[in-house]
């Protein structure tokens, strides 16, 4: 990711006076400059438009948030656990120190041309405005190095008439405009005898975009077998959380068929193995040397706070710590928001918090004028994720976020019911959509072809099912699985609905594949305040993970037999097939399919690291 980069910050740099053809322009007028035309130096193409920012023109600077000398402590003094809090505090931009020439190259570069006929006793200031004061720092290149500059921003006279060369750092992205937009005012005043001159120029933090399925996975992130149930400190648990092997073991082999033969990422995750839910794969990124694109990973952390929260000072899901702990480093930023108020609503946390959980996320792919795709997330009334990290996503302002009902899930994350795969044509990408009408009818089709006798799920101990023994010929008149047919098929078609409708997404785009749901409401408390609620029988196929490459790592199906085959495999292959995409099967049921009440599929437990080079400049607005 920076083959040649931090040798060419360097360079850039590097000590000495401004080129002569820049004094000679500016004379003894203040000049500010920063990478106004984003093409990743500084020029005099620069200058014009400087002090304004627009779509088109105007510097951009980066959230300084990764560590890049991997200096960020795990654990407190003798191993003790930090806060939530202290955990994120820690990356590059909470110190005042230039970290090495990777962190050089995070840094986005200012100048001030020389200025030749300052006199001796000519002074400057170059500061932020006062809403940015504590969200960027300047560097100054002094004696070679740069070094962060004074609170008074003083510049002296004869850094005036040599040119000074600056870095400027964002301490922070965006998160709630009331707070703080993302743009910095920087404003350069000299006094020099007479009336001060001064020069303006605006920066924009890059926005935190998130991550989308057509980029080629690099890495899959999955739950270490062999962590410890209470993380950093204790002991590994006795045996592997059941199904563990058959799932990596296929995950495995349908990553190495696409050619992706990178080992595992191993989270420690205890017995939590719902990495999908534990955070939100995304990047920044700013104009680099040579316009090309500089980027970091940034990893958001799920703000759902648990309803058995270990500590009030530590709310968050222990699984979902590596974010800090282990994945936080060069290149790799680690981000948290949530809200802490949440910790004195206990009930909200135990029947709304689930739709916080980052597999409730997803990302519609590049189309129309989001070059870098669009977030989609579940939530509908009550059941919605936290305001405070909704915030945060549209401060961004690049991907305005679209919500959709999942409410209807028994989980509630519309990883459950849709993911995103390329395909040849049309927008370039398919939209996978569980049917669950198409389920049923793939049961009367089987029915009605001679196999009602046959069990409903196959290659499982009937005691492994939710009603064991249940044959297809009962399961086409089982209450709760036509009751949940018409649930799902309703909440899939009121998703549908908005996409269209937000999204512009037709059924040209969608590929269909069964799913069959079955209803929860003999399942849970008569107090629970959420009803009508549904969830996936056979493992939802769409509950996948796309590789980027042209494969799908589906949940294997269990389904029953139609000449000799699984016709729920059957006929997602034959769907999906038809737009170029090879489906890879990993068997998940006992891992986490048949897990509590409600379960999950392969997204649920992959989390995934994507290669970015595939990403399109987020300041290039089709």
């Amino acid at each position: 990711m920076r083959t040649g980069l931090a040798a060419a910050v360097v360079v850039q740099f590097a000590a000495g006076a401004l080129p002569p053809g820049d004094a000679a322009a500016v004379g003894g007028r203040a000049l500010l400059r920063a990478d106004t035309d984003r093409d990743g130096r500084l020029s005099p193409a620069d200058d014009a438009g400087r002090g304004a920012w627009t779509a088109r023109r105007g510097a951009i600077m980066l959230p300084n948030l990764d560590d890049d000398t991997a200096r960020c402590p795990a654990a407190g003094a003798d191993g003790a656990r930090l806060t939530d809090a202290a955990l994120a505090a820690c990356n590059d931009a909470a110190d005042s120190v230039v970290n090495g020439a990777a962190d050089a190259a995070d840094l986005a570069p200012l100048e001030i041309p020389a200025m030749k006929g300052a006199s001796r006793s000519a002074r400057a200031a170059l500061l932020p405005d006062a809403p940015a004061r504590d969200k960027v720092r300047i560097f100054v290149e002094r004696g070679g190095r740069l070094t962060a500059l004074g609170p008074d921003g003083a510049i002296g006279a004869d850094e005036l008439r040599r040119g000074v060369r600056l870095a400027v750092e964002a301490r922070d992205i965006a998160r709630d405009p009331a707070v703080w937009t993302g743009f910095a005012d920087l404003t350069l005043t000299v006094a020099d005898g007479g009336a001060p001159r001064s020069d303006r120029v605006r920066l924009r933090v890059a926005p935190v975009l998130f991550q989308h399925d057509l980029l080629r996975l690099d890495r899959a992130v999955v739950a270490s077998p062999k962590a410890p149930v209470t993380l950093e400190g204790g002991s590994a648990p006795d045996e592997p959380v059941e199904g563990a092997r058959a799932y990596r073991r296929d995950l495995r082999r349908g990553l190495d068929a696409e050619g992706l033969r990178e080992p595992f990422i191993e989270s420690p995750a205890g017995g939590d193995q719902w990495m999908g839910d534990m955070f939100k794969a995304g990047y920044a990124s700013m104009p680099g040397p040579g316009g090309r694109e500089h980027r970091i990973v940034v990893n958001l952390r799920s703000p759902a706070v648990t309803p058995d929260f270990p500590a009030r000072d530590r709310p968050l899901r222990d699984a979902s710590r590596p974010v800090f702990t282990m994945l936080r480093g060069p290149g790799v930023a680690g981000v948290q928001q949530f809200d802490a108020g949440a910790v004195d609503r206990p009930d909200d946390n135990l029947y709304y918090g689930s739709a916080s959980s980052s597999g409730n996320f997803g990302t519609i792919p590049p189309h129309g004028k989001y070059p870098t795709g669009r977030i989609v997330y579940g939530g509908e009334g009550e059941f919605a994720p936290d305001a405070t990290f909704l915030r945060m996503l549209e401060a961004q302002g690049y991907q305005d976020p679209i919500a959709i009902d999942s409410g209807w899930l028994g989980v509630g994350h519309i990883d459950e019911f849709l993911h995103f795969v390329p395909r040849r044509g049309g927008k370039g990408w398919s939209m996978v959509v569980a049917d669950p009408r198409m389920g049923m009818d793939l049961l009367r089709k089987v029915a009605a072809s001679g196999g009602g006798g046959q069990r409903l799920v196959q290659g499982v101990p009937a005691s492994g099912t939710r009603f064991p023994g249940l044959t297809v010929a009962q399961a086409v008149g089982k209450p709760e699985l036509v009751e949940g047919t018409r649930v799902a098929a309703a909440g899939v078609d009121r998703a549908l609905g908005r996409l269209r409708e937000r999204a512009g997404i037709t059924e040209q785009d969608v590929i269909r594949v069964p799913g069959l749901f079955t209803s929860l409401d003999g399942e849970v408390p008569g107090d629970y305040p959420r009803k009508g609620l549904t969830v996936a029988y056979l493992p939802g196929v769409a509950n996948g993970v796309s590789t980027g490459t042209g494969g799908y790592l589906a949940p294997a199906q269990h389904g029953p037999r139609l000449a000799g085959r699984d016709v729920f495999q059957r006929t997602t292959e034959d769907a999906l097939r038809r737009a170029g995409v090879r489906v890879h099967w990993i068997e998940d049921w006992f891992y986490s399919h048949h897990v509590g009440t409600a379960g999950g599929n392969v997204h649920c437990v992959t989390n995934v690291q994507r290669d970015l080079s595939g990403t399109t400049p987020w300041w290039r607005q089709a």
